[in-house]
């Protein structure tokens, strides 16, 4: 690999701490809810508490999201990860220090605003300052920080657990402030994208970028086409938000609102969130084996992503959604199966009466996990992105999020009600949802190895439209 292309992955690590932040809120507010420290420095939260105390961050997430397609374009790609940070701090620095239920509320809020920012612009700019040929591989980093942040706030929580009081809880807050100070100190050194500065109408420092992060012998072709793209689409002029739906884009937009939209209705962050109740249903009856489970997740979707992110640009685009798609909702189907004939209801929940049916729901929950880790969630996010001109990309890429947010708002508020009420009812309802999903991406356009500025391309544009439609 050469110096241009490991730079390039080096700025993907930096910058796909914004990943790792979200990750290590999702591996450790699930465990962190049903800590007994928790419950006696705060409260013993009831269902409908519990869903809003973890949603809350989802709707803040969906505002900023929806924000960040503006701050992305007014102030860089490069300061809206950086300001997404600094709120990530502020909120996670309440959190660790809450006295109460309320200003952990306050503090979940906060921190929703800066993580909604920070993945929404971060995977814009990674997607618009890495090389063609390994531009899968560097957006793909953003995924890869997310999984290992999970699988570390679990077993953070796992540790501790053991620790007296407070700090039990306290302690993996403490760890997201530490991270999101590294973030916002490295993205000051870092460089701004060079399409934005481009729309910017800075043509001269964006080939001084271009200079460090390609090969000279390809730094003039590339600018080339970023100046045409600026000609051809009116890049230098002030974006509307309606430009989006106008009929020479509606299709992208419409499409990347799909994606990022049943990204979350194949239930991956129901499992995630609730891990604990997951597999407490499944069988796991202690905290200590509900803790290790969960951490096996986070093992398990760690191990499928790396092989995501060394071969995702050899896979393509298509062959992950549709082939992970199908196995994922096979999963989810047969545990709706098992739960319609072995589950029953309980007081308080959900019990497996077969023994035999609860290590067939354990295999196909992680089996899921894995399939979801190395398809869905890798090409999901970079499709959605790369399909979406430069004029546009960062406004349409907040819509996605947005949608992405507001969806994954509703799964996670309802979740611990639907979880204890139907054995089997959400196995089932994410299962079809993930297939048609899988069935609809059959008919989408390839990506893969492709230019930013040859997908822009009207022959694209005529062929997403008529595959869309």
């Amino acid at each position: 690999m050469e110096l241009i292309e490991l730079r390039a992955l080096a700025i993907g690590a930096h910058v796909s701490l914004a990943g790792f932040l979200y990750g290590l809120d999702i591996g450790s507010i699930g465990p962190i809810t049903e800590m007994q420290q928790f419950r006696d420095s705060i409260a013993h939260l009831s269902s409908n508490q519990q869903g809003i105390y973890v949603a809350c961050i989802l709707l803040a997430s969906s505002l900023s999201s929806l924000l960040s397609g503006h701050v992305a374009d007014a102030i860089s790609r490069k300061y809206g990860i950086l300001t997404s940070a600094i709120l990530s701090l502020v909120g996670t620095a309440i959190s660790a220090s809450a006295p109460n239920f309320a200003a952990l509320i306050v503090g979940r809020l906060i921190t929703g605003f800066g993580l909604g920012q920070a993945i929404a612009v971060t995977t814009v700019y990674l997607v618009e300052i890495a090389p063609k040929n390994i531009r899968g591989v560097t957006t793909c980093m953003l995924q890869t920080y997310v999984v290992i942040g999970v699988t570390v706030g679990y077993f953070v929580c796992f540790g501790s657990r053991n620790l007296e009081g407070s700090m039990a809880w306290r302690t993996p807050f403490i760890l997201q402030a530490c991270f999101a100070v590294i973030l916002a100190a490295g993205m000051v050194l870092l460089p701004f994208s060079p399409r934005w500065l481009c729309q910017k109408g800075r043509f001269e420092k964006a080939r001084q970028v271009l200079l460090k992060m390609r090969r000279w012998t390809a730094v003039e072709s590339e600018m080339e086409e970023m100046q045409a793209g600026v000609t051809t689409h009116g890049d230098g002029e002030a974006t509307k938000w309606v430009e989006m739906f106008h009929r020479r884009y509606i299709g992208r937009t419409l499409l990347g609102i799909f994606i990022m939209s049943f990204q979350q209705l194949t239930g991956m962050d129901v499992v995630l969130y609730y891990a604990p109740i997951v597999f407490a249903q499944a069988g796991f009856s202690s905290s200590k084996s509900g803790f290790l489970a969960s951490g096996v997740s986070g093992i398990i979707m760690l191990a499928a992503t790396i092989p995501a992110q060394i071969w995702i640009d050899r896979w393509g685009r298509r062959m992950p959604l549709i082939i992970g798609g199908v196995l994922m909702s096979v999963c989810f189907i047969i545990n709706g199966a098992i739960y319609a004939s072995f589950g029953k209801k309980v007081e308080g929940g959900v019990q497996m009466e077969s023994k035999a049916g609860q290590w067939v729901v354990v295999v196909m929950i992680y089996a899921f996990v894995a399939n979801f880790s190395w398809s869905w969630a890798v090409v999901g996010k970079i499709y959605s992105v790369e399909i979406i001109p430069t004029r546009l990309r960062a406004k349409v890429s907040a819509v996605e999020l947005l949608a992405n947010w507001m969806v994954n708002f509703a799964i996670t508020l309802v979740a611990p009600l639907f979880l204890r009420a139907s054995p089997s009812g959400p196995y089932f309802l994410f299962g079809g949802t993930t297939l048609f999903a899988a069935l609809v991406c059959i008919r989408i356009p390839e990506t893969n190895g492709r230019s930013l500025e040859t997908i822009e391309s009207d022959s694209f544009t005529s062929h997403q439209q008529s595959e869309v439609a």
